[in-house]
């Protein structure tokens, strides 16, 4: 009979009583017990850190027989240790004050467990007091598990000052941590998001940061070798349920869901939305129904980020670690949240440099559909039928139809909504393109300058210039002064499109193109 499937689950103890699959992972956990003591590591929303979190709660709390048949079953001592457990997906954080008295609340549950007495006035000499009095108690050294360390400040991004007093309230608390190394035996905390040690971590600078960390890429999600293993029973009766070839089945589950990396070879599902689409067979965007964070769409949308740049970025490792509430970066947001992952790493002299992009169809077409309806305001049936239209018309050289279906988008842009700047023509068409499926390259450069856009569609290339209160015939002038379309194979039919946006109709003014053989 098939493993139950651990849709929801989270508790490690309760997923194997209940005989639910579960890919071993306690190697990997093994490793870290073993080799280290301080940990941090960041991954998306719904990647399975509280999973791994409960896991090392039942290894610390001795409860070997659930690890029978499991990698760590035979090698590991299980000792029962003292365990501090914080999930702040628990834990109140509207206000300042309310965090910091459902933190006191959360350490009090612990140490009346024990039996013992600590503070109850401050939580951070609440923590202080309940890890010595553990230490003294027990004579045995305490293991700290905190997950979801930084909810109380990414669900508070949209109120800066309730953020910046949570942030400095968790700063106090970690920083605890460090000046308590002699009663600790083991400490992990994990996120979303990855402060800099400037910031939230100042005060608890020993820890060893894991999230890019070769050895530890696939400690969370499920590698293909996993997939095949764990689901094959899942797959053979996928296959026998919709008529799926096996080989085909799979390279479709790649498509939608696999992709993701965080440094290391293997390239990873996730865990999320596998176990949704083995309970359904149906391919969907799971992470769409999860919702998107609000404080991300917003952040695109006042930055006015040219969203074209979500194919072609390339950073720096420093650049993606960096996560200030003041000053956001919406590059490492974008990594950090899961929309982006690592597609290239490459050594410079400056150092690694990681090129990202979306990891699969599953995340791209929620991050596109929810960014549209952002930038557009996109609701209602005639706009839909309008962006459905747009493939075939360029598959039938309709260039008149095409930019008439863009210009209607266009008109229906509240006011309110609408930015005056070339970057924001750019990310609308861009997401009106990736949303249809249409491949299109953004602001590619040659010896010459950066061409705006060129769709490739079968034996045909659209090459566009985009110019905000200037003349159609100039930007199409400069296709032809750059030589934008000598880089595209001599069998295509190359049409040369130049668009004039205007500021005043927050509209395209006019075009003119041409067909080249």
């Amino acid at each position: 009979m098939k493993k139950k499937l651990p849709i929801g689950k989270k508790d490690f103890k309760n997923l194997i009583e209940d005989n639910c699959l579960y890919i071993d992972k306690t190697e990997y956990l093994y490793k870290l017990i073993t080799e280290g003591y301080y940990y941090f590591l960041s991954r998306p929303r719904r990647f399975g850190k509280s999973l791994m979190v409960s896991t090392l709660e039942n290894i610390f709390s001795g409860n070997k027989e659930l690890f029978r048949g499991l990698y760590i079953y035979d090698k590991w001592h299980f000792k029962k240790y003292p365990i501090i457990k914080i999930d702040f997906n628990e834990i109140k954080r509207n206000t300042p004050e309310i965090l910091e008295s459902e933190l006191i609340k959360a350490l009090k549950i612990i140490s009346n467990n024990y039996g013992i007495e600590i503070d109850d006035q401050f939580s951070n000499r609440s923590f202080n007091d309940l890890i010595r009095n553990l230490y003294s108690v027990t004579k045995t050294k305490v293991v700290i598990l905190i997950d979801e360390y930084d909810k109380p400040i990414i669900d508070t991004l949209t109120d800066l000052e309730v953020c910046k007093q949570n942030r400095e309230i968790l700063k106090t608390f970690y920083g605890t941590i460090k000046a308590l190394d002699e009663y600790i035996q083991f400490c992990i905390l994990t996120g979303v998001t990855k402060f800099s040690k400037s910031s939230i971590f100042s005060d608890l600078n020993n820890l060893y940061d894991i999230s890019l960390d070769n050895n530890f890429n696939s400690m969370l999600g499920c590698t293909e070798i996993e997939l095949e293993k764990y689901f094959e029973e899942y797959i053979e009766d996928c296959c026998k349920v919709k008529g799926y070839d096996k080989k085909k089945l799979l390279q479709k589950i790649k498509r939608w869901y696999n992709g993701y990396n965080f440094s290391g070879v293997d390239r990873l599902y996730n865990p999320f939305s596998i176990l949704l689409f083995f309970k359904t067979y149906e391919f969907k965007n799971y992470w769409y129904e999860t919702g998107t964070p609000t404080f991300l769409l917003n952040l695109l949308y006042e930055k006015q980020y040219d969203l074209s740049n979500l194919e072609t970025l390339e950073l720096f490792e420093s650049s993606l670690g960096k996560f200030e509430i003041e000053n956001l970066s919406a590059e490492a947001v974008l990594f950090q949240t899961g929309y982006l992952t690592i597609k290239k790493k490459m050594d410079t002299p400056r150092g690694i440099l990681y090129k990202l992009h979306y990891p699969n169809l599953e995340v791209k077409n929620s991050l596109i559909d929810n960014l549209l309806k952002t930038y557009i305001n996109k609701n209602n049936n005639e706009t839909d039928k309008k962006i459905l239209e747009m493939e075939a018309q360029l598959e039938a050289e309709d260039i008149d139809g095409f930019i008439e279906n863009i210009k209607f988008i266009f008109s229906g842009i509240p006011n309110v909504l609408f930015v005056k700047k070339e970057a924001y023509y750019s990310s609308v068409i861009y997401t009106i393109l990736a949303l249809v499926g249409i491949n299109a390259e953004f602001e590619q450069m040659n010896n010459l300058g950066r061409l705006d856009c060129a769709i490739k569609i079968s034996d045909k290339v659209y090459i566009f210039e985009f110019k905000l209160n200037q003349p159609a015939e100039e930007a199409l002038k400069q296709i032809k002064d750059k030589k934008y379309a000598d880089k595209y194979d001599k069998g295509l039919k190359k049409y040369l499109i130049g668009v004039e946006l205007c500021d005043n109709l927050r509209n395209i003014k006019n075009y003119v193109f041409e067909k080249i053989e």
